[in-house]
């Protein structure tokens, strides 16, 4: 608004403050509007209405700020009812048409504002994910199976008989070793020696690791 506007807007509050039964209640309203009041707006319009009822100016304004609460068919109601009393098409297009691209632009902002919404939380679940597998890579650089031999030893896991054909890994010989099926351990390793030749070293370095702990006979 310039400063001439701003003025005049001043005065119709002014009047209209001094009489809040004037018709004037919709020209607050549209300024109301334009500052982006519309709650204010709204509850003007909704009790200028019942006190001119056969006043169509009210229903257009009322029309506009329910398209700007998200309240579309209400004010596409009020629309109807105000062209009713004004009995012109060319009006009722015109604002139909400016409800719409109310509709249109409030749907693209909450478009945008859900876009950006889900960024941040993709955002932030990324980089937990980041610190859970920073926590979990630590804590299994640090994981070693060590063997500490006591006749009070008890097994906490069993490893239940398996008849069928024995599936051979490292992660099986681990297991064994960590429950000190020592033997069991050291067959696995074995056969891992002509599976992956090429780490025959370290297979070889485990079953001189678990023969020598048998040796000390505290198995």
């Amino acid at each position: 608004m310039n400063q001439k506007v701003n003025k005049t807007a001043e005065k119709i509050k002014l009047i209209y403050e001094f009489n809040p039964d004037s018709p004037l209640f919709a020209r607050v309203a549209s300024i109301l509007l334009e500052e982006n009041n519309i709650t204010e707006a709204i509850k003007i319009l909704e009790i200028g209405i019942k006190k001119f009822p056969d006043y169509p100016a009210p229903y257009f304004i009322l029309a506009i700020a329910k398209a700007y609460c998200g309240e579309d068919n209400e004010s596409l109601e009020l629309i109807k009812k105000g062209c009713t009393l004004l009995n012109c098409d060319e009006t009722k297009n015109y604002y139909i048409n400016k409800v719409q691209r109310i509709i249109e632009e409030r749907n693209s902002l909450k478009e945008v504002k859900q876009r950006a919404i889900w960024k941040e939380e993709y955002k932030v679940n990324e980089e937990n994910i980041e610190d859970k597998l920073e926590i979990l890579a630590e804590q299994l650089s640090k994981a070693r199976i060590s063997y500490k031999p006591s006749e009070d030893y008890e097994d906490e896991i069993e490893i239940p008989e398996y008849t069928g054909k024995k599936i051979v890994s490292e992660t099986l010989a681990k297991i064994y070793e960590s429950q000190k099926n020592f033997k069991d351990a050291i067959s696995v390793y074995k056969e891992l020696i002509n599976i992956n030749p090429e780490k025959s070293e370290y297979y070889k370095s485990k079953i001189k690791e678990i023969s020598e702990i048998i040796d000390t006979g505290l198995v």
